[in-house]
């Protein structure tokens, strides 16, 4: 059994739809995105409303996403409303109107809602317990404070992209004076709260368009090895130069920039002055990009209060079970096998995992397979293609570029050329972490990856330079022993050992 839910976004700049399917132990995944930009912000009329004629103009895009979601046999639709509605003095009004010509409901997000939402979509895509979030929307920024994992303070300035480049900036470029009212303007607001300036030294985690579009241009300008938004960390002087430069380059020569894309050419500018300002007003370190937002916390909401205890596990977990329900032709017991296996082994050879090469060593005895859903043949490298670009929520990017080569190694052929093409991102350290991880995955899988029904149980013994495995069987495991003599070099040759093997049958059998 599952359920589709739609989520409809209705921002001050853009209108989203987003469909999700739902299993009924709580599982999920992304049916259907689309998006409008609307810029309602710029329909605000002098007198704070916004008319009649003006709502009329998105009414056949909330009709036409009603037909989607009809389409794809939705049972629930949330639609939500932020700064440009919330703010308009006739909000009220506006709402009756959608209502009455669509019958949609929508909900009215105040400010501090709209930044716990925000906080909601971050907390359940990024494993990050302390940081601030930022959320540049066209007609408001929201701020958020979060710590060991709990949402604390939120505020809404209400400058977004659209509405403080109508009120400061002009279609051609900024001056120096416009850019210096305006940032005395976000500190004029930032001042009545103290809490902002209480927590320096933690990660600005960026939301939105604007932030997206220049992590877009920097990667673009270092070449970046992996085009993948979230979780992008961007260091300070990344976004600094921006700032100092784009507000006085010419429309004409600012659209030409790479990765800006024509249609933010003007909306840039606040934004990336919102995002500068911010950034030093809250002595934050660095930056990291979300994917996820509003419209993911709106859809979090409802699986928190229906799925609590799927809703809770750790992000990666989550992600992981999320591919596998969905992705994935394995067994997954088997994949726990090969995990758990991997684990004992590194546990011996190395001692206690750090926290990455746990998660990294979970998500690749957990996903090498996924690629068999694609084509069997050159499984193992779809599987690294998908692991990559399709992204797994709770790893960073080198951890998911070390994941996805662990997935797929082959220590003398396409490994060696993957690490070189990530150089940008890998560590020099990293190689030698790849063919050690990547070794003992190939000798979990021949152990376990055959189904799992050979071997019973697994004793590790290490002694000097001797690794010595004891196998009780169910029966003789004459494939495992077969892979396991394909994979027995590389394991020395990785973990420096001699690798030994003895087999008998369970009484059991």
């Amino acid at each position: 059994m599952s359920e589709r839910m739609g989520i409809i976004d209705i921002g001050s700049n853009s209108i989203r739809l987003v469909i999700y399917k739902v299993l009924n132990m709580g599982a999920y995944r992304v049916l259907y995105e689309k998006k409008y930009a609307a810029r309602l912000s710029q329909k605000v009329d002098t007198d704070g409303t916004i008319s009649y004629e003006s709502i009329s103009s998105i009414l056949p895009v909330l009709r036409s996403y009603q037909d989607i979601c009809a389409s794809y046999q939705v049972t629930h639709v949330r639609a939500a409303a932020t700064a440009a509605i919330r703010n308009a003095q006739n909000s009220s009004d506006i709402t009756k109107w959608i209502k009455e010509e669509t019958g949609l409901e929508i909900q009215l997000i105040s400010g501090e809602d709209e930044g716990r939402l925000g906080f909601l979509g971050v907390i359940e895509s990024i494993s990050l317990s302390d940081g601030f979030i930022i959320d540049i929307g066209g007609g408001s920024t929201e701020i958020t404070l979060f710590l060991n994992g709990q949402y604390e303070e939120s505020l809404s300035i209400p400058y977004g992209a659209v509405n403080a480049h109508a009120r400061y900036g002009t279609s051609t470029h900024w001056s120096r004076e416009m850019v210096d009212d305006f940032v005395s303007s976000i500190h004029t607001f930032l001042k009545e709260h103290d809490w902002t300036q209480q927590h320096p030294g933690l990660t600005l985690v960026g939301l939105g368009g604007t932030v997206r579009s220049l992590a877009k241009m920097v990667q673009k300008k270092q070449e970046y090895s992996l085009p993948v938004m979230h979780n992008y960390r961007m260091e300070p002087e990344d976004i600094r130069v921006f700032y100092n430069t784009l507000p006085y380059i010419p429309s004409d020569q600012r659209k030409k920039t790479p990765g800006l894309s024509k249609d933010r050419a003007d909306l840039i500018i606040p934004g990336v002055i919102l995002l500068q300002t911010i950034f030093d007003w809250l002595e934050s370190t660095h930056y990291i990009v979300s994917g996820a937002g509003l419209r993911d916390g709106l859809f979090y909401e409802l699986m928190q209060k229906d799925y609590p205890d799927y809703m809770n596990q750790e992000v990666l977990t989550k992600s992981i079970w999320n591919l596998l329900h969905f992705h994935s032709t394995a067994p997954a017991g088997h994949m726990n096998q090969v995990h758990s296996c991997m684990q004992q082994l590194y546990q011996v050879l190395e001692g206690e995992a750090s926290v990455s090469d746990s998660r990294i060593m979970y998500a690749s005895s957990m996903l090498y397979r996924i690629g068999e859903q694609i084509q069997h043949h050159k499984a193992s490298q779809h599987s690294l293609y998908w692991i990559k670009n399709h992204g797994v929520w709770g790893l960073s990017h080198r951890e998911t570029i070390i994941t996805a080569i662990i997935a797929d190694y082959h220590p003398k052929g396409r490994t060696p050329a993957e690490i070189d093409f990530h150089q940008d991102i890998l560590y020099s350290e990293d190689y030698k972490r790849i063919t050690r991880l990547g070794s003992l995955l190939k000798l979990a899988s021949a152990l376990y990856g055959n189904g799992g029904t050979a071997v019973e149980s697994m004793t590790v013994d290490k002694k000097d330079d001797f690794l010595q495995l004891h196998l009780t069987c169910r029966r003789m495991p004459s494939m495992e022993q077969k892979e396991m003599e394909d994979i027995k070099k590389e394991v020395e040759k990785a973990w420096k050992i001699h690798l030994y093997w003895t087999t008998s049958i369970s009484s059991k059998s």
